[in-house]
């Protein structure tokens, strides 16, 4: 039989077929007439290559999988099946990870679509936090100013995205009035002014200390609550994706922000 009939008894496709013979997992048979000759020991296999990867064992263990099977005949049968074990054990092993993540995915979707429905907000970030940045960004008058504060904002996107950003941190997003806001703003354009050239260490000490105390100011006595609902993991994750994600001449300032951040919250955990 050619590979069109081999493909549609299996339920695959001839690019498949010819994939299988590629990474060695399927034989290549004798060629009769000029074209390849299927027969029905390459249907057999070929059923059980697509039943194993059906049943989500991956291609790269499908082949030592059915060597073992191959190789039972020469050796103890018992020797065969334990070997095949050991596969799909390894297997339901990597399958149990998959199906974590993605449960993970899953809550993560469910979190956009109510997100979309509630407030028409499409972002891992909650939604104060995408607000906040959003409104600052209208606010902004200068392009330099929006462009620093959409780098932050895109930050803060990919890091609840990647989980690497603690769920507390939203409570310091809630309640900005415009006072807050403007202040936030202002901080945003000393940021901008400098961007370009190399900040010297006053500026990074003078700027660092200003973002803590623009969140002291905003969080007050709340600072405690908040600090002590953060995991301090997860809080160090963010601070590192933040300064790895800084330009070069922009490390040093988001190093010192990060770690000024870190100490504040660390302080007022131990308070």
């Amino acid at each position: 039989m050619r590979a069109k009939e081999l493909a549609d008894l299996t339920g695959t496709t001839v690019r498949t077929v010819r994939h299988y013979h590629h990474i060695g997992l399927l034989p290549v048979p004798e060629a009769r007439y000029g074209y390849r000759d299927y027969d029905l020991t390459h249907v057999a296999r070929l059923t059980r290559i697509r039943w194993l990867t059906q049943a989500g064992v991956p291609l790269s263990r499908i082949g030592s999988v059915l060597h073992a099977e191959d190789g039972a005949a020469a050796r103890s049968a018992d020797a065969g099946r334990s070997a095949i074990a050991t596969d799909l054990r390894a297997t339901v092993v990597a399958l149990d990870d998959q199906l974590e993540q993605l449960a993970a995915q899953r809550e993560r979707v469910i979190r956009l679509v109510e997100s979309v429905e509630r407030e028409d907000h499409l972002s891992p970030m909650p939604p104060a936090v995408a607000h906040f940045y959003d409104d600052l960004e209208r606010r902004a008058g200068d392009d330099r100013v929006r462009r620093v504060i959409r780098r932050e904002r895109d930050f803060m996107e990919l890091a609840f995205y990647r989980g690497d950003m603690p769920p507390a941190v939203e409570a310091v997003y809630l309640g900005f009035d415009d006072v807050r806001r403007a202040d936030s703003l202002a901080l945003f354009g000393r940021i901008a002014d400098r961007e370009g050239r190399e900040p010297n260490a006053a500026e990074v000490q003078e700027i660092a200390s200003a973002v803590v105390a623009r969140l002291s100011r905003h969080l007050g006595p709340d600072l405690q609550r908040v600090a002590r609902s953060v995991d301090p993991d997860v809080a160090r994750r963010a601070a590192d994706l933040y300064v790895r994600l800084a330009d070069d001449r922009e490390r040093p300032l988001a190093r010192a922000a990060a770690d000024a951040v870190l100490g504040a919250l660390e302080e007022a955990r131990r308070a």
